[in-house]
């Protein structure tokens, strides 16, 4: 079952919050019942409650239940959001909350939606969206934090990082890949000698076409990252220098004159 909510918090949020508010997104556990199995006991009820205090705490966000464990995401003003979590963890109907996301936000990824049952959270364009947005945490996650929260994210199947995640950014490498396994050892040598010398920012990789296309030049890199071989820093601003006008030699302004050249 899929709700919508049509209540779009997008102008509030900006009038009331100043366009600043926080994302919560956790997993936790539904309790062990009878038979030793994990049910969504009081689910109904949780979805009931949502959507009575929900809207007047201006909280969106959505929830799934899959093999024992549900997901949520929660959005909204800092305060609301807090004291809402707050309670969800003081409720019996989870165990094991796991909150793998706490940040602030300056939109909401489902401004449209009321916290509802969101059966196929993986396969809804807002969820893809979401999923890009926070690319970056869920690509750090060890093998047991993927492995718990792949009945709604398959980060090795999914591209989690977005391709314009490194626009912008200084790339260097700590270590150079296997060659052996490369489909183009001698392109892939030339690009980890770039990075190896320096920090190298990502645009002039892309502007060069020495090693690809865009798309082909994001990919090589999410492997190094996802290798651990490669740093990704912020690119430093440039800072104009100020050239100071050179005082005119005496000497040779003297010789100018002489020879009728000022």
């Amino acid at each position: 079952m899929i709700s919508i909510y049509n209540d779009d918090f997008t102008g509030l949020d900006v009038l009331l919050n100043g366009g600043k508010m926080k994302c919560i997104a956790y997993v936790s556990k539904a309790p062990v019942r009878d038979y030793s199995v994990r049910m969504p006991t009081g689910l109904s009820e949780i979805i009931s409650a949502s959507r009575e205090h929900n809207p007047k705490s201006q909280i969106t966000g959505i929830i799934s239940y899959r093999e024992g464990q549900y997901f949520q995401v929660l959005e909204g003003p800092h305060l609301e959001v807090d004291k809402l979590m707050a309670k969800i963890a003081a409720d019996p109907r989870h165990e094991d909350i796991w909150v793998f996301l706490n940040v602030r936000v300056a939109q909401r990824s489902f401004p449209n939606w009321g916290v509802n049952i969101f059966d196929f959270v993986d396969q809804g364009s807002l969820f893809d969206v979401f999923v890009e947005k926070n690319g970056f945490t869920l690509s750090n996650f060890d093998e047991y934090q993927r492995s718990r929260i792949k009945p709604f994210i398959d980060i090795e199947k999914s591209d989690t990082v977005p391709d314009t995640y490194y626009q912008g950014k200084n790339l260097r490498l700590l270590a150079w890949p296997d060659l052996n396994n490369e489909s183009n050892p001698q392109m892939i040598m030339s690009l980890c000698i770039k990075l190896t010398k320096k920090h190298y920012p990502f645009d002039l990789l892309v502007d060069s076409g020495e090693f690809g296309t865009p798309q082909q030049v994001t990919q090589i890199v999410k492997e190094f990252e996802r290798s651990g071989i490669l740093s990704v820093t912020e690119a430093q601003p440039l800072v104009e220098t100020m050239v100071s006008e050179k005082k005119p030699n005496k000497f040779y302004g003297a010789i100018k004159k002489f020879l009728g050249m000022r």
